[in-house]
């Protein structure tokens, strides 16, 4: 079964917009309205949580499983979400009051965090690079490449460049639309020698179109957070607990894809609407699946991220991520010397 991901992962974002308001977008199973104030009611802490790409990129809709299967209300918690395309604008339902918790590209975040007080990173998520270049065939060693990215400021632009500067001057980047399909269909016009790509579209493609994987970045550059997790000053100084609880629920959902592949695969296809065996063969060539599906924070992953942005000028120098970084809503298995 061939799959279309075309939502975008970096900062360029349509919002899901209803009635005046963000509204929750999928998997929303009995969550009280976003708008309305997080706390208590009736003793159930709410929680509304944006998340980039929450209905197409697996390690977000594992959340709408979550909520399914009740692991939050196991908290006490009642979870809403609102499902966006990333950086800055999914951010700002945050700063706005729409959202108490963001996971969205992790340069927008440490950017956001640095220019608003307001704004806290409390988690890591997804932590290795399962980003890929895929063609319709290899170039020759030495050859000139292309590779195709989303918009300017994105994670795919700044890692795509970060990678082309690592490989040499034969190599540069082209915006080549908004997604995986976009770029993918760049570079079977001949356009681009490829386009990036992340599992399970990766699977599909070489699977079922033939496509060859050109760039494999985690070797180029190593590891780094695809996301990260930001919370609203406010409600994480007021509702300490209910950041916590969250934590234990995405915790036991991460888990479960490392632990029951086929039965997440399962619970996630509906939701992606993707065949179950491609999206299980999908998870399964994910690099170190369970150190991407898990909350342990990744030092040296931090460090690449840091890496990156300071190499496109996003930064002056490293993050200091024992400062930036608050790690006391997190499970003490998750914790990591910084």
């Amino acid at each position: 079964m061939s799959i279309s991901l075309r939502r975008p992962l970096g900062v360029a974002l349509t919002a899901v917009v209803l009635a005046g308001g963000l509204a929750a977008c999928g998997g929303n199973s009995g969550g009280s309205d976003n708008k309305a104030a997080s706390g208590s009611q009736g003793g159930v802490k709410t929680i509304r949580i944006a998340a980039t790409s929450l209905d197409s990129l697996p390690f977000m809709a594992i959340l709408q499983v979550a909520d399914k299967k009740g692991w939050f209300k196991d908290e006490g918690l009642s979870a809403t979400f609102i499902s966006g395309s990333g950086g800055g604008n999914t951010l700002r339902t945050v700063t706005t009051g729409d959202a108490d918790i963001a996971i969205t590209g992790g340069p927008a975040v440490v950017l956001a965090a640095q220019g608003d007080p307001t704004m806290k990173i409390v988690g890591s998520w997804f932590q290795v690079n399962d980003f890929y270049w895929i063609g319709p065939k290899k170039p020759d060693s030495g050859a000139a490449m292309k590779l195709g990215t989303t918009g300017a400021g994105s994670t795919t632009q700044l890692l795509g460049k970060y990678v082309a500067k690592k490989m040499g001057s034969n190599v540069s980047t082209v915006e080549a639309g908004a997604g995986m399909g976009d770029s993918w269909a760049a570079a079977k016009s001949g356009s681009i020698t490829a386009g990036w790509a992340m599992h399970p579209f990766v699977t599909d493609k070489v699977k079922n179109d033939n496509a060859q994987v050109v760039v494999t970045a985690r070797d180029v550059v190593g590891d780094f957070p695809a996301d990260m997790v930001a919370a609203n000053g406010d409600f994480a100084k007021k509702n300490p607990d209910t950041l916590k609880a969250f934590f234990r629920a995405a915790d036991k959902a991460l888990n479960y894809v490392v632990s029951d592949t086929d039965a997440a695969a399962a619970d996630l296809s509906p939701i992606l609407k993707i065949d179950s065996k491609l999206l299980a063969d999908g998870l399964r060539d994910t690099p170190d699946l369970k150190t991407a599906y898990s909350l342990k924070v990744n030092k040296k992953a931090l460090e690449t991220l840091s890496d990156i942005m300071v190499a496109n000028g996003q930064i002056t120098k490293q993050v200091d991520w024992s400062k930036v970084l608050d790690q006391s809503y997190l499970p003490d298995s998750a914790k990591a010397q910084l």
